[in-house]
């Protein structure tokens, strides 16, 4: 056989197995180890094994060694799982508009991600961040053993806004009160700036919330999507409106579409219980259009299943309104069956929804210190808005830009309310973007502005006219 390598020329078994037939070669059972050996010699130096060295012939050639046919090879190593020695923001602290670098320190990882929005980080070892509210950042490393992770918070210092004026104050105050409100409360990071009630409302007196009461069951839907209880995007009829599954078009409707108001089902009105929703025919495929209706019930029937026993008004008490520490809150208006009206039935005072309206700024400005209600991830997505309504969240109206030929559509399927509703405030310039609202009929209003650090309760009385105007209040408010 020829020598396909030099290096191959210099392993002794393979000289011995060129040694011709007449030289002084063994016989009999050497002849036979003889052999074997220039076989094993003949295997190391094969053009595969040229490539990782030639089986440690010839000087060693910085391979690992053949094993002997029928002898097994050696286990490989375990691989451990990565370990991050060090994860951390220099500087921690930072001013608003200032940028940070995290830094790290990782062994063992295949690869590496931060979240928030950075992504992957395989291969650095520093990132620079420039976060516009206070932002923890999770370090993620990973290989085919397991994963590691380490969190770093960075501060955001951000500037206090000044208070509205005095004059402000009572402009909006003014205006609230000549328009049928009957509570005004503003405060101020925190602090309550200005309150008072006319018109027959009280600090003690329960109000009717109408559809602002949706504000709080889209943030218990997002509370239980953060709990496990169902996937935002999972199908309502998989493990709870088993009813569905029969029929293709409701067995496409998920959990998001019933808490953005984009299920595509037909308006009910007179419902007698939150059952009869079951049977509203479906006019738009799920998550294409926007319809203001009863979703937010059909929601409740589906949250029900899926809690085991426990009712939705004491899941709602003991997720959502106890932590929070407001005790008022009353199901004023329910269904026949005894069912809440999650579309509209809550009465609560002044005060205990402005704790509301301070857990939705302080988390969004990243002050927020009391209970962890649910992930940030989750309560993201109530104020996320949606590709059918890009100014509606879970419930919760937004100032988000919505394209023309979008908003004639919105208006066209909903009584014209896109322009009546939300246009104004999103069209205003003396509106902050990070603007975020909860409304009910009659002027039912939470406004919560975090980079103004503001939260703004109105409550109106159930009357025959609606002739509350957001703009003319806010721009009084915002000194316009």
């Amino acid at each position: 056989m020829p020598i396909r390598d030099a290096r191959c020329a210099q392993h002794p078994t393979h000289r011995q197995s060129q040694t011709p037939a007449h030289d002084s070669a063994p016989r009999g059972p050497e002849a036979m180890q003889c052999r074997r050996r220039a076989l094993l010699a003949t295997l190391a130096c094969s053009p595969l094994s040229m490539l990782q060295g030639c089986g440690g012939g010839g000087g060693g050639g910085g391979g690992d060694p053949i094993p002997a046919p029928g002898v097994p090879a050696a286990p490989a190593a375990p691989v451990a799982a990565p370990v991050i020695a060090s994860f951390a923001a220099a500087p921690a602290s930072i001013g608003a508009g200032q940028a940070t670098t995290l830094s790290w320190s990782v062994s063992g990882a295949a690869s590496l991600s931060i979240g928030n929005g950075v992504g992957d980080v395989t291969g650095q070892a520093s990132k620079s961040v420039s976060p516009t509210a206070t932002t923890t950042y999770l370090l993620t490393a990973t290989n085919a053993a397991g994963t590691a992770s380490a969190s770093a918070t960075v501060v955001v210092a951000v500037e206090a806004a000044l208070p509205p004026s005095a004059a402000a104050l009572a402009a909006a105050r003014d205006y609230n009160f000549s328009a049928g409100g009957q509570t005004h409360l503003v405060m101020h990071y925190g602090t309550v700036i200005d309150e008072a009630y006319a018109n027959g409302g009280a600090a003690d007196r329960v109000q009717l919330l109408a559809s602002a009461t949706k504000g709080f069951t889209g943030m218990i839907g997002a509370i239980a999507a953060s709990e496990g209880l169902f996937g935002l995007d999972e199908p309502v009829a998989q493990r709870a409106l088993v009813e569905w599954q029969t029929d293709a078009a409701k067995a496409a409707i998920t959990f998001r579409h019933l808490l953005t108001m984009t299920s595509g089902l037909k308006e009910l009105n007179g419902a007698s219980g939150w059952l009869d929703y079951l049977a509203q025919p479906v006019d738009y495929p799920g998550g294409s259009t926007f319809i203001y209706s009863g979703d937010p019930n059909i929601f409740g029937l589906a949250l029900e299943r899926r809690l085991g026993g426990e009712q939705v008004v004491d899941y709602f008490e003991r997720r959502l309104l106890q932590p929070l520490g407001i005790t008022s809150l009353k199901w004023g208006t329910n269904f026949a069956d005894g069912h809440p009206q999650l579309s509209g039935g809550a009465y609560v005072t002044a005060r205990d929804w402005a704790k509301f309206g301070e857990f939705i700024r302080r988390t969004l400005d990243g002050t927020w210190s009391g209970p962890t209600l649910l992930s940030k991830t989750f309560f993201d997505q109530v104020l996320a808005g949606n590709p059918a309504h890009p100014a509606y969240g879970f419930y919760w109206w937004l100032k988000k830009p919505v394209p023309a030929s979008l908003a004639a559509t919105i208006d066209a399927n909903n009584k014209s309310q896109f322009t009546r509703q939300i246009k104004p405030i999103i069209e205003s310039p003396k509106v902050p973007g990070d603007f975020v609202m909860a409304a009910g009929a009659y002027g039912q209003r939470l406004y919560v502005i975090p980079s103004l650090g503001l939260t703004v309760i109105r409550h109106a009385p159930v009357s025959q006219t609606d002739n509350y105007d957001d703009i003319e209040f806010l721009e009084r408010l915002l000194g316009g």
